[in-house]
């Protein structure tokens, strides 16, 4: 008998099984990865079908792929066309630094209060030699708040920008007011707690007064504000006539622009002063008292300061 072979395929894989019985009559399989004709018909198909579907996608991938980049400049350019109206935060002088160190947390501290009443950007006066006379150019915000030198409020609520006159002559620096700490502390140390050593009490230059040429007392700031002699008299009026001679208005925000950032305007005469803000009560007195609202509505603030020995309810 002559040895016979048996082909059989086995499900989809294309492997042959082959059977064979020899002529003594033993038989067996014999495996291996044949790979059948049909198997290789099968994946020529599907990557004939793979080729055309890459083809039909391909070119639209590429045009999608240019067009989303051109429709995305294109609506850029509309919006860089139709622009929304300048924000308060786009003008660098919002950003101005008011303070030394330039930290809102570190004056509310209370370890830093220059007086019981709160931190020094709240312009409290507690003895009248507190006022220490320099001479140099400054911004005078004493009268500041309405129209025509109106103090207008951030959107923030925590400084406001006081349009302000420009002035070179005798000045006054309050001692408790001084914004950079380092600058205060020497003159603390040199003029008292009660400004009396220094000038015009004493004979000694508050060391404050080397600070305010070129608005040197903060960073970023040509010219600062302190109070002229008017004012200083306005003060020494009221402390002598009592509570009846301001107005004390009941707690709500106001700016304190004593040793406040100053940026000199293009007209030289004035100034826009960045004064912090704080809530509380104040007093009005000068050409801003007598019948004076103490809310000025509209987005503005006065600028004003604070004596306790003034106020009927310091408590408040």
């Amino acid at each position: 008998m002559k040895n016979r072979f048996t082909v059989s395929r086995t499900g989809e894989t294309g492997v042959l099984w082959l059977r064979f019985q020899s002529q003594k009559g033993n038989s067996g399989y014999s495996a291996g990865p044949v790979v059948a004709k049909s198997s290789r018909m099968a994946k020529e198909t599907i990557m004939r079908r793979l080729k055309w579907v890459l083809a039909c996608v391909f070119p639209v991938l590429l045009v999608y792929s240019l067009a989303v980049p051109m429709a995305a400049q294109s609506l850029n350019s509309r919006q860089q066309f139709i622009q929304d109206p300048p924000s308060y935060w786009d003008d660098p002088v919002n950003w101005k630094q008011q303070f030394v160190p330039d930290s809102r947390a570190f004056w509310d501290d209370s370890k830093n209060w220059t007086t019981n009443y709160g931190p020094a950007y709240r312009d409290t006066t507690i003895a009248f030699s507190q006022l220490l006379a320099c001479s140099t150019q400054f911004a005078y915000c004493f009268n500041s708040g309405p129209e025509p030198l109106p103090c207008t409020l951030s959107p923030d609520g925590r400084s406001a920008n006081c349009q302000c006159p420009v002035q070179t002559k005798t000045n006054y620096t309050l001692l408790t007011a001084i914004l950079n700490y380092s600058v205060y502390q020497a003159t603390l140390q040199a003029c008292g707690p009660d400004g009396s050593s220094c000038m015009p009490t004493g004979n000694t230059v508050a060391p404050v007064c080397n600070y305010l040429p070129g608005g040197a007392l903060i960073p970023g700031s040509n010219v600062i504000s302190t109070f002229a002699p008017e004012a200083r008299l306005a003060i020494l009026q009221a402390i002598e006539k009592g509570s009846a001679a301001v107005v004390t208005c009941p707690k709500g925000p106001y700016a304190g622009c004593m040793t406040a950032p100053c940026e000199l305007n293009s007209d030289g005469s004035t100034a826009t002063c960045k004064c912090p803000v704080f809530d509380g009560r104040f007093q009005l007195t000068g050409s801003s008292g007598a019948n004076a609202k103490c809310s000025l509505g509209g987005g503005l603030v006065w600028s004003a300061s604070y004596n306790p020995s003034l106020d009927p309810n310091p408590n408040q």
